[in-house]
């Protein structure tokens, strides 16, 4: 069951990441989930003593798939945005 609550969070997580927090006009809004959850993971290195190699393997899995949905997020925006522009243009485009 833990499993299946961890992935449930993940996916929300994912979701808030790309929808949500990159789709504003700020830029910075976006690393708010990837710097939490590298200093969550950070800190539970820390503080649960876990110093082996698998323990920081899996660390850098974590942060890079923070980073992964934060880039993603990223391109969403961007299309958005394009998208955006482009359409703005056709109807100008078409008043004039």
């Amino acid at each position: 069951m833990g499993f299946w609550i961890f992935l449930g969070i993940i996916v929300i997580l994912m979701l808030l990441e790309v929808f949500v927090l990159t789709d504003t006009k700020y830029f910075l809004a976006g690393g708010i989930i990837p710097l939490i959850g590298t200093i969550v993971i950070l800190f539970v290195l820390i503080t649960t003593h876990s110093y082996s190699l698998g323990d920081f393997f899996h660390a850098l899995i974590g942060i890079f798939v923070l980073l992964l949905f934060w880039g993603a997020g990223d391109d969403h925006h961007r299309r958005k945005l394009k998208r955006t522009e482009a359409e703005r243009l056709a109807h100008k485009h078409q008043d004039d």
